[in-house]
């Protein structure tokens, strides 16, 4: 009897500042389905932003040689995210000038929760994506480059820092490798890091007919922009609405490509009403951390379906036990 040939895949998690307790929730609940780590189940993961770091944390051995599991991401963002969005007593001048935010607590919550785990200690092949400012490049950090390269083998927290470097927010962070880089939030390109994540699968796996990608959102803003109230906008309007219209933007031409797909499967998990929750990146208010879970437990109430079609392909595991290494 021919053996069934199992499909590759890919988990691509979306950015959305502390909007990222939303996937957080539905991966905690897709685990629970699974009974098992991700890296037992995905051939690839890949995040941008928020969804980076959760990337990072499910997909290494970060936590004394474990990965950690989405209730502890769901706990670092409720713990930590008052301390990261902290505003400060800025003048109005200069609240146009700076990042709205120190990066200072963010550093410290990242080196707590990563400690010194290195990109090699990746479990499965990692796809996190940052933007290069100097090059006006997208910079993806990929652990399975690693192996042919070990001056790719950065600390988890440095990694994570700048994949979460979101334009005004924070400012950018600063790498050296054998060129020093200045990188911004991924999110400038890619917030939705599916299609890259795919196209990185392909050259992986080349060999592979069929594709499962598994795209889990921070939830749809529908904000509403009118002529009216945008067509005398300048910088300093546009500024504070920018970064969401462009992230938004991008999530939503990569629902529509790689839904047209031949041979890929695309299973998004995305909650098309953040209501009760609130749709800015930065609303720590103990009310929002608490509708965000609620928010997402709600769509994980309406969508067992899509869940369900989702942990039926998933529980046959990783399509592939050698990913390529040495890609370019």
């Amino acid at each position: 009897m021919p053996q069934i040939e199992k499909s590759i895949k890919v988990l691509a998690i979306d950015g959305g500042g502390i909007r990222g307790i939303i996937p957080a929730v539905i991966l905690s609940e897709l685990r629970n389905r699974l009974n098992t780590d991700f890296h037992n189940v995905f051939d690839l993961i890949s995040g941008t932003s928020t969804g980076g770091i959760i990337g990072l944390g499910l997909g290494t051995a970060c936590n004394d040689g474990s990965p950690y599991t989405p209730e502890h991401l769901i706990e670092l963002y409720v713990q930590n995210g008052p301390a990261i969005f902290k505003k400060k007593l800025l003048s109005f001048a200069t609240q146009w000038c700076r990042p709205k935010y120190s990066p200072d607590a963010l550093e410290e919550i990242l080196e707590q929760f990563f400690s010194d785990a290195e990109f090699a200690a990746a479990l499965t092949p990692l796809l996190i994506s940052s933007y290069d400012l100097q090059g006006q490049l997208p910079f993806f950090f990929k652990s399975h480059r690693i192996a042919a390269d070990p001056s790719y083998n950065w600390r988890v927290t440095q990694i994570a820092r700048a994949t979460s470097a979101a334009p005004t927010f924070f400012p950018p962070s600063r790498l050296v490798r054998t060129q020093e880089y200045a990188l911004a939030d991924g999110g400038v390109f890619v917030n939705n890091p599916s299609m890259a994540a795919y196209a990185e699968a392909r050259q992986l796996y080349p060999e592979a007919a069929n594709f499962v990608v598994v795209s889990v959102g921070t939830g749809d803003r529908k904000d509403s922009i009118t002529y009216s109230h945008a067509r005398k906008w300048g910088l300093l309007q546009w500024a504070n609405q920018i970064t969401p219209v462009f992230m938004d933007s991008v999530s939503e031409a990569v629902d529509y490509e790689l839904a047209h797909l031949p041979g890929c499967t695309y299973i998004r998990l995305q909650t098309p009403d953040l209501a009760p929750a609130s749709p800015a990146m930065d609303d720590v208010t103990a009310a929002n951390l608490m509708n965000l879970q609620i928010t997402a437990r709600k769509y994980i109430a309406s969508a067992s379906a899509v869940l369900d079609q989702a942990c039926l392909i998933l529980k046959e595991g990783r399509g592939s036990t050698m990913p390529g290494i040495g890609l370019p």
